[in-house]
């Protein structure tokens, strides 16, 4: 196992997912969504913005970590093409990460519903994003 080829690919993934996150998260439509689920008691609001960013930040390193490893351990039996190896991977941690913290947020909890929905699209995306960075790092 190559290890700094995985801390590499992870680190990648984490920041390059960091940057696009920013952008899914940050602009003038999904901010007016946050806006107005501001009053929600499902709904978290940081009076550190900085805070906020460093915690996801090391989250999504954590995340970027664990699924690169994950990557590694399962390429050998993937199509072989960048391609494919997104695809497939995308979808393995689209059915292991975003479909159930979905319906657990959606029956569970108090969080709004249009910001599940965001969450649910960015999430996937961040899924296809992971996949695309270890199928061409790893």
């Amino acid at each position: 196992m190559d290890i700094v080829q995985i801390l590499t690919a992870a680190g990648a993934a984490a920041v390059i997912w960091f940057v696009v996150g920013g952008g899914l998260y940050m602009n003038p439509l999904v901010a007016k969504i946050f806006k107005k689920a501001e009053g929600s008691p499902g709904y978290k609001i940081w009076k550190k913005q900085s805070t906020h960013l460093l915690i996801t930040f090391l989250g999504v390193l954590v995340q970027g970590l664990l699924w690169a490893f994950v990557f590694y351990l399962v390429h050998p039996v993937l199509p072989g093409t960048f391609w494919l190896d997104t695809l497939f991977f995308g979808l393995g941690l689209f059915v292991v990460k975003i479909i159930p913290r979905f319906i657990d947020m959606a029956i569970q909890t108090t969080y709004p519903k249009s910001l599940l929905a965001v969450e649910f699209v960015n999430g996937t995306i961040s899924c296809f994003v992971m996949s695309a960075i270890f199928a061409w790092l790893l």
